[in-house]
Formats: structure tokens, C-alpha cells, sequence
């Protein structure tokens, strides 16, 4: 169930115990809310996948993904269904040297671009306008006090709120209050982490 901005700013204040709100507003709040999901972005980008069809330029093997992306994170087929496979430009170079020219009306691999991750380049050259199934990272949808989630998965919530009390705490100017500001950026990292290896669990189940 996906949670609101209402729900959520109200849990920060408790946990900050200052409901009111005082101390921090519910505009640094959602501020720093923001923040976190940058900060899960580029930390785990396959937080914010989606799979989406994909209009290649014809004529040439450079491609990009939509504009609303930031990070390419898998190519999966040609739009008839035959699978696209993953090479690098190296192992192009080497095996076919005229992959750069070539035409063809099918994609039968494609090389990242270790420099720009929105980029990438396909092989055959694609001779018309063709359609291929790409997985790509969208840009986090900004957050504000009226949003109804948070645009990424609700499992994503605990890092929130341990990125968002690590900002707030680390703005007082006791001790303890930044011992607890670096326990709770900490716990961000280590949600994050734990989350990364549940998935590694379980792709390695579901290959077994």
C-alpha cells in the first residue's frame, strides 16, 4: 500500500518527536526526502526499472533511451520477440569489424556505453525506425507534501526515513544528536545493502 506524504511526514515527526512541527519544517522534510530518493537512484538504480518498448534511429548503431531515463539497465529483445544479446564495443571491434556499417531489419546484439549510461549501440545498424524492448532506471519523480507515494516501492520507506533523520539530526549541534545523524545514514546504506543481497538470493534460487 503505497504511503502518502501526510503519513509519511507524520511518521518523521514522531520519530523526531516534534509533531508540531517546530524544530524541522514539513518543506526541509520533504526536502530531504527528495534527497533520499536521488540517493537510492544512485545507489539502486533497479529501484526505479521499467520495461518499456523502444523506437531505434535508423542508420546508425548509437542509441539512447528516453528522455526520461538516466541510467540504461538491460536490452531484451526485438519487438518480434528474438532476443537481443549483450556484448561490449571490444568484442564487436574484434569479431565483426563492419558492425558499425552493416544493416539489418533485426537487432541481434547491443554494447553498453561504460561512459554514458543513457547510451548504447546496437548490431546490426537497425535500416528503419525499429522497435526493441529495453529495461531502464527512470529519474525519481519529485516528492511534495500533496503526493500520494513515492513513486518508488513502499520497501524503499525505511531507507527514507533513516536518510531523512540522519539530515535533521545532523543540523543540531550535540553530540549525540550527530552520533545518531551518522547511526541513521548508516542504517540508510545498510537497507539499501541487505535489499541488494535479497536479490541476490533469490535470482541465485531462481537459476538453481
Amino acid at each position: 500500500m503505497a504511503i502518502t506524504a501526510t503519513v509519511l511526514l507524520a511518521d518523521l515527526g514522531l520519530a523526531l518527536v516534534d509533531t508540531t512541527p517546530t524544530v524541522w519544517s514539513s518543506a526541509l522534510k520533504v526536502r530531504f526526502i527528495n534527497e533520499a530518493l536521488d540517493a537510492i537512484a544512485s545507489v539502486r538504480p533497479d529501484a526505479y526499472a521499467v520495461t518499456e518498448d523502444l523506437t531505434l534511429t535508423a542508420s546508425t548503431p548509437k542509441q539512447e533511451i528516453h528522455a526520461t531515463g538516466y541510467r540504461l539497465l538491460d536490452v531484451i529483445m526485438n519487438d518480434a520477440g528474438l532476443p537481443i544479446k549483450k556484448t561490449t564495443r571490444e568484442d564487436l571491434n574484434d569479431t565483426v569489424p563492419a558492425w558499425t556499417t552493416t544493416e539489418d531489419d533485426s537487432i541481434e546484439s547491443f554494447a553498453f556505453d561504460e561512459e554514458n549510461p543513457t547510451i548504447f549501440w546496437v548490431q546490426p545498424v537497425p535500416d528503419d525506425a525499429l522497435v526493441i524492448v529495453v529495461t531502464y532506471a527512470k529519474e525519481p519523480v519529485i516528492f511534495t507534501n500533496s503526493s500520494t507515494d513515492l513513486g518508488i516501492s513502499d520497501i524503499y520507506i525505511p531507507a527514507v526515513k533513516n536518510y531523512v533523520l540522519s539530515k535533521c539530526l545532523g543540523m543540531l549541534t550535540q553530540g549525540t544528536d550527530y552520533q545518531r545523524s551518522a547511526q541513521y545514514m548508516d542504517d540508510f546504506y545498510k537497507v539499501l545493502g541487505l535489499k541488494f543481497q535479497s536479490d541476490v538470493t533469490l535470482k541465485q534460487v531462481q537459476e538453481d
